[in-house]
């Protein structure tokens, strides 16, 4: 960031014209990342298209780009994933198809949620549609090449749609290796449900039976097979971002769609109330010709994937990937690198629910 500029704010468009599009990445969104086992970061895209905007160009997705930088140093990329690291293909064949007759395979596009590493492996979990915001079933891949090639994990790693009632086709994960176990929160994919948590070993991602899902039941909280509603009414979700920063310290927010805002809550444990938790928004939704970049107010606003290095309680010291998109005109559709601030709030919201 520049000398006298604020630390709060945008630090770089990553995407567009001049600085993706030699890897046929023009206009993409989303942008949730890891740091590989081979200390680079990579990020998963969606919708991409090589021409200047929204249909135009070759459409693919998901597609990687691989690079370095952290939550405060804006990122370069250096290379695609899969075969080609001079242009990013899509990571599996399909046929990109639509409607109304649906003549070629039956899915319009494959839509990354969020990637989890666990040691040497890189997972992906994917929503797979049929028109907007029609999910058919989400599944996973993964990658044992620090991003380069993915594998489908097959017929047991795949979810329906309506499980846990359609709150399980948006997925955020993260590993804990305090207890072993990975943490999956998840909401539907429509922008129109609250939040719940599941988890499951390791050993077990590719196995959709071996999800346990944090549930009540007459007043007690415990892993079993229902999931309830973790987020207080009312409150409406879209892309999450879920990660832990460090012992007793876990971010969860995302797009928050029923605040037009991006928004997260710090907690202790995955299982903490996340009722007693405040939502601290950093960046907000508003219209084209109110947009303020250094002043954290973006129009047409989602995403919002927390970035690795991020530190609470330090200004600036939390990275964003942040994506918007004007629908009207079908650009600007890019990713773009923020840093704000959140606050360590575990200390007001008591101790997590027993595990």
């Amino acid at each position: 960031m520049a000398p006298g500029a604020r630390s709060d704010g945008k630090i770089a468009d990553l995407t567009g014209p001049g600085i993706t599009d030699r890897w046929g990445v023009t206009a993409t969104d989303l942008g949730a990342v890891v740091r590989a086992d081979d200390g680079k970061l990579v990020a998963v895209f969606g919708d991409t298209f090589a021409g200047r905007k929204v249909g135009t160009g070759d459409w693919r997705s998901p597609v990687i780009l691989i690079g370095a930088g952290d939550a405060t140093t804006p990122i370069a990329w250096e290379r695609a994933g899969g075969p080609d690291p001079d242009y990013a293909r899509q990571l599996r064949f399909y046929i990109h198809d639509h409607g109304p007759h649906w003549a070629r395979g039956g899915i319009s596009t494959v839509l990354p949620s969020d990637l989890l590493r666990v040691e040497d492996k890189i997972y992906l979990h994917v929503i797979v549609n049929r028109g907007f915001p029609h999910v058919i079933w989400t599944e996973i891949w993964s990658s044992a090449d620090d991003g380069i090639t993915w594998e489908h994990l097959g017929e047991t790693a795949k979810f329906p749609a309506d499980l846990h009632d359609g709150h399980a086709q948006l997925w955020t994960w993260d590993h804990n290796p305090e207890d072993g176990w990975v943490y999956v929160a998840s909401t539907g994919f429509q922008r129109d449900k609250g939040i719940i948590l599941r988890r499951v070993q390791p050993a077990h991602i590719g196995d959709a039976s071996k999800y346990q899902a944090w549930g009540r039941s007459r007043g007690r909280w415990s892993w079993g097979p229902r999931a309830t509603v973790l987020t207080p009414a009312g409150e409406r979700w879209g892309e999450l971002s879920m990660r832990r920063l460090a012992t007793g310290q876990w971010v969860l927010g995302g797009f928050l769609a029923s605040g037009y805002a991006l928004g997260y809550r710090v907690l202790a444990a995955p299982t903490s109330p996340l009722a007693e938790a405040p939502v601290q928004q950093p960046i907000s939704g508003c219209s084209w010709s109110a947009e303020s970049h250094v002043d954290c107010r973006v129009a047409q606003l989602y995403g919002g994937y927390l970035l690795p290095g991020s530190r609470l309680d330090r200004v600036g010291g939390v990275g964003l990937i942040v994506s918007h998109w004007n629908t009207k005109r079908g650009w600007p559709y890019r990713v773009m690198q923020f840093r704000v601030t959140l606050r360590d709030t575990t200390t007001d919201t008591g101790t997590a629910c027993a595990q």
